[in-house]
Order: structure tokens, then sequence, then C-alpha cells
């Protein structure tokens, strides 16, 4: 939004420099010139830039301005003047002056700016002038090369990493994964995951999100939780290699399944409890890591007093207060039989005592809808679902009125 007093925001500024606490920073008064350029204050935004400029007593710090300078305007959409203050930094001296961290604030700003190309140039001279880029200059240009859809100059700037000397970390694994999912390249999708299991570089949550959400089929399950919806990790393989129309999904989803790392994390053991968090995980994925987790559940029986789902009250939900995590839970846990029930004290929690859930695991459950009928009529399938869906709907209206303690 503008800023309703545009006139007003040089003497604020001027205020604020006289205060005692007040510490001159280049990317405070560069944020403050963009500001007041957006609003339409260019005369105020040019003086403060020009009086700003003129404070600084080195090359180096003049260089990491314009740095500054390029990433503030480009965030507020003014691409021309951002590239005005990139022109200026390129008629400096050569090699710019402040060494590496010149060096790589330009690199974060052309990225900022969408200037792939340049930045990948200023690595390149970086690395040619002696100074040594870390993961995240690289993870910088790969992203913003794989945002524009460039994923062979993404894939080039990742394999760079090594010759550089620079491990394959999570950071740029994560992007790696990201631009292939924008993409929907689950074939390259696979052959990384696989390169990640090699090097021993285990998935986060963002790459489980990341690689799951880009899965049309299994995101459909999970938002439609139609009759058929599998029940068990091995249920859910099944169905993606018969009825997924892309070709790698069910090899993707089977390669992230293999690796426990993001369940391992997500689940928490002590001697009172064993506890699921769903935080931070969409939809989909919270609808796979509950496979994984009940399969966890059932090969290890030493279960303590207590076993829970933690899956939040919607809070950070696309739509504040809609709880479709914990929608998600309720529903699939319902249909495996689950005694996991709403706490009283925290409606964002899932809880049942360890003898139930011993008895509940020991028992089999499959689909409402065997994986064989689910090529029927249309208005068979609906007659199939009526009856389910009704008593779906009620379990979890009565569920509400018969919490567990705690």
């Amino acid at each position: 939004p503008r800023w309703r007093n545009s006139e007003c925001l040089p003497q604020f500024y001027e205020a604020v420099t006289q205060a005692r606490w007040f510490k001159w920073s280049s990317i405070h008064a560069a944020a403050v010139a963009a500001l007041l350029e957006a609003n339409g204050a260019e005369e105020e935004s040019r003086s403060l830039i020009a009086d700003s400029a003129a404070r600084l007593e080195s090359g180096a710090d003049l260089a990491l301005f314009y740095c500054d300078l390029m990433a503030a305007f480009s965030s507020r959409g003014l691409k021309r003047r951002a590239m005005d203050f990139y022109a200026q930094l390129r008629a400096m001296p050569t090699p710019l002056a402040g060494g590496g961290k010149t060096y790589m604030a330009m690199i974060k700003s052309l990225c900022m700016m969408g200037l792939a190309a340049e930045a990948e140039e200023a690595l390149r001279v970086m690395l040619s002038l002696g100074y040594q880029p870390d993961a995240f200059q690289f993870g910088l240009v790969a992203k913003c090369y794989g945002k524009a859809g460039q994923l062979a100059e993404m894939e080039r700037v990742i394999a760079s990493m090594s010759d550089a000397g620079i491990r394959l970390g999570t950071g740029a694994a994560n992007i790696v994964l990201s631009c292939y999912s924008a993409c929907r390249e689950h074939g390259k999708m696979l052959a990384w995951l696989k390169k990640m299991r090699k090097l021993r570089v285990t998935p986060t949550t963002k790459g489980y999100n990341f690689v799951l959400n880009s899965c049309p089929t299994v995101v459909s399950m999970a938002r439609e939780l139609d009759p058929s919806l599998p029940l068990s990790a091995a249920q859910l393989v099944r169905k993606l290699k018969s009825a997924s129309p892309w070709p790698a999904e069910a090899e993707v989803v089977q390669e992230l399944l293999a690796a426990s790392s993001v369940l391992t994390k997500a689940m928490v053991w002590s001697e009172t409890e064993v506890k699921l968090n769903l935080h931070g995980f969409s939809i989909t994925s919270a609808y796979v890591l509950m496979l994984q987790w009940v399969d966890a559940l059932k090969v290890d029986r030493t279960l303590p007093l207590e076993v829970s789902v933690v899956c939040g009250v919607g809070k950070h939900s696309d739509v504040r207060g809609e709880p479709k995590v914990r929608e998600l839970a309720q529903e699939v846990l319902s249909r495996t039989g689950s005694p996991l029930r709403l706490s009283a004290r925290n409606k964002g929690r899932l809880v049942a005592k360890r003898d139930r859930v011993k008895h509940w695991l020991a028992t089999e459950w499959t689909s409402m809808v065997p994986e064989e009928s689910t090529d029927q009529s249309t208005n068979s399938s609906d007659q199939q679902q009526c009856l389910p869906n009704l008593l779906r709907k009620l379990g979890q209206f009565f569920s509400s009125f018969v919490p567990v303690s705690r």
C-alpha cells in the first residue's frame, strides 16, 4: 500500500537519525529511498541517496550501498531504477572494492532482480578472484534460474558447487526439489531424490512438501477423501501404480517413503507419550506422513502410556480458523477405526491411551471401496459414497462431544 503521507517520510527519517540510539545503515537508507520513490516522492528519494553516498568514505561502502539500492528498489517493483544502480556499480573500477562481501551482496541483489545470468557471471568473477562463495550464493543463482523455468542452467549451477569444493546440503537440495516441483518434472525429481539418498542428504519438511505437492493424484486423494482412499503406504503406492496418469509419480512417492528422516523428526517419543507433530506439513504431506506413522507404530509395539497426533486448529490455514489438517487427520484415522479423539484441553490434538491403540494396531483395515471397483459407473459410485460420507460426518459430529482427557 502507498504511504498516505509521503511528504512526512523525509522528516520522520531525519528525526530518527538524530536519536542517540540510531546507527546509520546503508540498508535502511536504501529501504527509505525506495519507499519514497514508490510513493511519488522522487526528489526526496534522490536527495537521500545523494546525502547517503556523500557520507561514505570508501569505495567498498559505496559498492555495498549500490547493492542495497538494487535490492530495495527491485523489491518494490522499481526495476528501471534498480538497473540504474546496477549500471553505476558496473562503472566502478574492477575488481570491486570490498572483496568477497561486495560480490556476495551483488549476487543476492541480481537474483532479487531476476537477472540469473548476470548473477552467475558475478559468481564466476568472484571465484576467479580467489574469493570463496558459500552454498547460499550458489543456491540463490540456481533458484533464480529455476524460477524462470531454466532447469538445465539450474542443474549446471548446482553441479558447479562440487567444483568449488562445496558439499551439497539440504538448502541446495530443497531448491532443486522446489524447481522440479513447480514444473512437475517427476522423472528428474526421482533421479534427484536417489542422488540425495546416495549422498546421504536427507529430505526436510520443506522438501517433503515440495515433492508431494507436485504429485497431482496424491493431492486429489487428500483433498477429495473419496471412499477408495488408500489407508496404508503400501495401498497408496499400489493405487498410484495402477491409476496415476503420471508415469513416475508412484516411484517418486515410493522413493520418498523410503527416507524416514522426515517421520523421525516429526515423531517424538518419550516415556509417557509418542506424538506425531503435523505442524508445517501441507494437507497432502500430512496424509502421507500419517500412513508412514501408523506403519511405524505397528513395527514398534512398545508404546508409552499415550499416543497423540498434533495437527493444530487452523491458525496457519489458507483460511484462518479452518483446520484442514485436523479434519484430514480425523477422517483418515476414523476410517481405520482409530481410537484417537480430540483432547478436551487442546482442540488441535488427537489422543488415545496405549491399550486402545494396541488393540487398534492389531486389526487390519482397507479402503471403504475395493480398488477393483473404482472403475464402476458414476451412479453406482455415488450410491456407494452416500452412506460412508453420512457415517463420517456423524462420527466427526459426535466425536466433539466425547473428548479424551488431557
